[in-house]
């Protein structure tokens, strides 16, 4: 009696909390992946962006103008994150409803 309580209490437990906690910890591991991808391509798309304003538009930035692109690309990456958070709180209080 009492070694079968013992068996049903340790297979509860790894059903119910084993189990979750290890995809929920899969589940992390490939979001943070994502979000690091995500991350450096951004970072590379911005120094992309950048360097073309820089090199392709090379006599409307020159002189007092010069810190513009880095102006561009600032708004740009503020513009992104701007959209991210407005599509966030939409996808989270659709969530709620």
């Amino acid at each position: 009696m009492v070694e079968e309580l013992k068996d049903l209490l340790i297979g509860y437990a790894r059903q119910e909390i084993l189990t979750p906690l290890t995809r929920l910890g899969k589940t992390l591991k490939l979001g943070l992946l994502g979000a690091l991808s995500i991350g450096i391509g951004l970072i590379f798309l911005v120094i992309g962006g950048l360097r073309l304003l820089q090199t392709e538009a090379s006599g409307v930035f020159d002189g007092n103008m010069s810190a513009l692109p880095y102006v561009v690309v600032l708004a740009g990456v503020v513009a992104v994150l701007a959209a991210a958070f407005v599509v966030r709180a939409r996808l989270s209080k659709g969530d709620r409803s």
